[in-house]
C-alpha cells in the first residue's frame, strides 16, 4: 500500500476564538481554515503542553513533557530521547524535511528534535534588521516548499512554521481591525494555497503550538509571565485533514499526542487524555507554575507563590470563578429552596466533589516536578525572587 505523504504546518501563537469553527464571528479572519476543517477532524478540547514555543514543539515532537527532558532554565536545550516524530516516520521509510525563517534558528537549537536524515530548508534573512525584508511572507513560504516538493520522491513529511515576522499586507490590516488580526489573516491565505495545492495526496495537520492572550486576567501575549496560563494561551485550534475522517473531538487531549496523530491518524476522533498538563517554565526558575485538565476542572498552580486556582471550564469557560477563592462564599439550597444570606456567593450542588478534586489535582501538581533536585542555593535564590520585597525593589530601580 502507496504511503501517503504528510503535512504539518504549525501557525505561531494563534488562537482558538480566531478559527472561524471554533467561533463564527472570525470566519472573516480565517476563511480557508474554517473551510478545511468541515473537511478534516477539529480538536475541540486540545490542550497546550507549554506556553512557549521552544517548549512546547519539543515536547509534541517527542510526546514527552518538559519535566523529563532535564531541563534546568530557559536556554537549556537537553533531549535525552533518541527517537522523535522525524524518527518515527523515517524509520517507515519517509523522507524528513522542516522548512523554517531562518529567524528561528535559536528557538530550533533549543527544541532540539530532528531525524536523523532531515533536510533543514531555511527562507528569509537573519540578520536584517527590516523584518519585512528578512522574512519571507507566509505565503511567499508555502509557495517555496510547494515548488521544492514536486522534486521531491513520495513518501515525505514536512514540518513549516509560520511565524508572522513581517509586517501584514496593507490588504489585511485595511480589512481586521488589529495588527495581529491581520497576521493570523496573512497565515490563513497561505495555509489555503497550500492546502489546494496538495489536498489530493496528502495528510495535513494544522495547530498552534500554544495560544496568545490579549489581556484576559491582565495578561498578554504567552511566555513573558509564566503564571500566564489563561485559557487564550492554553486552549489551541488543532485540525487534521487524512480525505477520510470527519468529525468533532470533544474529548479533553493532550497536545504530547500529536506525535502519534501525525503516525496515524486514523483514530482522531476517539482520541482522548485522562489528564494533560501545560507548563511555563522549567524546573529551576523562580516563578515557575503549571496548569492540569481533568474532566472539566483546570488547576492552575504558582508553586513559589504558593497560590492556586481550580476552574469549571465546562460551565465556565472563560475561567472567571475560582472555585477555590476564600473571597467566594460556596453554598448549597436546602430542602426548601433557601440558602444563607451571604454575598458574594456562588450555590452549586458539587460542592464535595469540587473539594476531593482539588486535593487531587492538588497533590498531582505537588508531585509533578522533584524539586528535591533543585541545589539549596538556587532555592534560596529562588524565594529570595519570589518575595515582595525582591518585586518592589524591581519597580524602583528598574
Amino acid at each position: 500500500m502507496k504511503k501517503i505523504n504528510k503535512l504539518l504546518i504549525t501557525i505561531d501563537g494563534v488562537r482558538k476564538d480566531r478559527v472561524g469553527i471554533y467561533n463564527k464571528r472570525s470566519t472573516y479572519i480565517t476563511p480557508n481554515l474554517t473551510k478545511i476543517a468541515k473537511q478534516s477532524v477539529v480538536f475541540n478540547d486540545m490542550f497546550a503542553c507549554g506556553t512557549s514555543t521552544a517548549m512546547c514543539f519539543a515536547s509534541l515532537f517527542n510526546g514527552q513533557y518538559q519535566k523529563d527532558f532535564q531541563r534546568k532554565n530557559f536556554g537549556d536545550n537537553n533531549n535525552p530521547y533518541k527517537s522523535n516524530i522525524f524518527t518515527d516516520l523515517e524509520n517507515g521509510g519517509y523522507k524528513t524535511f522542516i522548512c523554517l525563517n531562518k529567524r528561528f534558528e535559536y528557538p530550533l537549537k533549543l527544541i532540539n528534535t530532528i531525524g536523523r536524515n532531515t533536510e533543514l530548508w531555511w527562507t528569509g534573512e537573519k540578520n536584517n534588521k527590516n523584518k519585512s525584508i528578512g522574512s519571507l511572507r507566509p505565503l511567499e513560504q508555502v509557495k517555496y516548499i510547494s515548488k521544492n516538493l514536486k522534486k521531491i520522491k513520495d513518501p515525505y513529511f514536512l514540518w513549516v512554521h509560520l511565524w508572522g515576522f513581517s509586517a501584514p499586507k496593507k490588504k489585511f490590516t485595511l480589512s481586521t481591525s488589529t495588527d495581529y488580526d491581520a497576521r493570523v489573516k496573512e497565515m490563513d491565505e497561505a495555509i489555503g494555497y497550500i492546502f489546494k495545492q496538495f489536498k489530493k495526496n496528502t495528510e495535513m495537520f494544522f495547530f498552534s503550538d500554544h495560544g496568545y492572550a490579549l489581556f484576559e486576567k491582565d495578561k498578554w501575549a504567552y511566555g513573558k509571565d509564566a503564571d500566564n496560563l489563561v485559557g487564550s494561551v492554553t486552549n489551541v485550534p488543532t485540525i487534521i485533514y487524512n480525505g477520510k475522517n470527519i468529525g468533532i473531538n470533544n474529548n479533553l487531549v493532550s497536545q504530547t499526542n500529536i506525535r502519534k496523530l501525525i503516525k496515524n491518524s486514523s483514530g482522531a476522533l476517539k482520541l482522548k487524555s485522562e489528564f494533560a498538563y501545560c507548563e511555563s517554565r522549567y524546573i529551576e526558575e523562580y516563578d515557575i507554575a503549571l496548569a492540569i485538565r481533568y474532566k472539566n476542572f483546570k488547576y492552575i498552580i504558582e508553586y513559589n507563590k504558593r497560590k492556586s486556582q481550580l476552574y469549571d471550564v465546562k460551565s465556565d469557560p472563560d475561567e472567571n470563578i475560582n472555585l477555590i477563592s476564600s473571597k467566594i462564599n460556596k453554598l448549597r439550597r436546602d430542602k426548601f429552596g433557601n440558602h444563607p444570606e451571604i454575598k458574594p456567593y456562588i450555590i452549586r450542588y458539587d460542592w464535595t466533589q469540587i473539594e476531593i478534586t482539588h486535593k487531587k489535582l492538588d497533590k498531582i501538581a505537588k508531585n509533578f516536578y522533584d524539586f528535591s533536585l533543585i541545589p539549596n542555593k538556587v532555592k534560596m535564590k529562588n524565594f529570595i525572587k519570589s518575595s515582595k520585597v525582591y518585586f518592589i525593589y524591581k519597580k524602583i530601580f528598574n
